[in-house]
């Protein structure tokens, strides 16, 4: 039996029956609160609006293209000012004690907010969201494949996380999550902003953080300096124009934010180890 799909348009006083074979929830509520349970591990996408989560003694402010992971747990509550629009997956459960005693991850602890720019899962989860706030009458023949390939495909981004917060240099299981979070939303104004250079002190205001701080954790948490990894994003956008055969190297060069298309050749070449109309040809066979 396939995962069920629902749409939710009033808040609940009390939790959700859980589905053994997962659920899919597209919600369109009004300013208020909900009591969300937690048998199972699921996965909150807000695409207009803003939610908060109160989960264990936490807030978790929950914005526009981000996505919660919260694993199972005490029941917690979710709450929005203004009316927001929403994605919630309840992955499925093998019974109803069948995760009484779980633990959270002592790296992960037991939510994350992610930005879905930042990964094939989070972007995919996002165009989902967005195809059934368009019409939602797709949901039901959706759902079973959302919830199938986001429950396999949630490993990648949650093993990435893990591993970037393991190198985060902070004494405190919680510090390193806090910084995670600020440096993950630095990464999702990177991706945000292909067509053009953002500069340190831009990155850092969105980080919450000094440039010195957001340059050196940045780097331990996602291997490359900022500016290295915003020019890898522009150059894969640059790659994408050329290949679809959209424009020449003038236009990919003003698409991606370089000054001219003699600047784009120069990173291009370096970063591709082919100039572009080279790499382009190539690349369309």
């Amino acid at each position: 039996m396939g995962a069920e799909f629902s749409v939710m348009e009033q808040h609940l006083q009390e939790p959700r029956v859980p589905a053994f074979s997962g659920k899919l929830v597209f919600s369109r509520l009004a300013a208020g609160c909900s009591v969300l349970g937690a048998k199972a591990p699921s996965v909150k996408m807000v695409l207009e609006g803003e939610e908060l989560y109160q989960i264990d003694g936490r807030t978790i402010r929950i914005r526009p293209g981000q996505y919660l992971y919260l694993d199972a747990g005490a029941d917690c509550l979710g709450t929005n000012r203004t009316e927001t629009v929403g994605l919630c997956l309840m992955l499925p459960i093998l019974n109803d004690n069948a995760r009484q005693d779980w633990a959270p991850d002592p790296v992960l602890g037991r939510a994350v907010a992610f930005s879905a720019r930042t990964s094939a899962m989070g972007q995919r989860l996002l165009e989902y969201g967005r195809q059934i706030a368009r019409d939602p009458s797709l949901g039901p023949s959706l759902a079973p494949a959302i919830v199938e390939s986001v429950g396999e495909a949630l490993e990648a981004p949650l093993a990435e996380s893990k591993a970037a917060m393991e190198r985060l240099n902070a004494a405190k299981a919680s510090t390193r999550r806090e910084l995670f979070q600020r440096l993950d939303c630095a990464r999702a104004h990177l991706h945000d902003h292909p067509d053009r250079a953002v500069s340190l002190t831009e990155l850092a205001g969105v980080a919450r953080l000094s440039q010195f701080h957001l340059a050196r954790y940045f780097k331990l948490a996602f291997g490359q300096a900022p500016i290295a990894y915003h020019r890898a994003i522009r150059l894969e956008r640059a790659a994408h124009f050329l290949a679809s055969g959209h424009g020449s190297v003038a236009e990919a060069a003003e698409a991606s934010g370089y000054s001219d298309q003699t600047a784009l050749s120069h990173a291009f070449s370096r970063h591709y180890g082919k100039p572009p109309q080279q790499w382009a040809m190539a690349a369309r066979g």
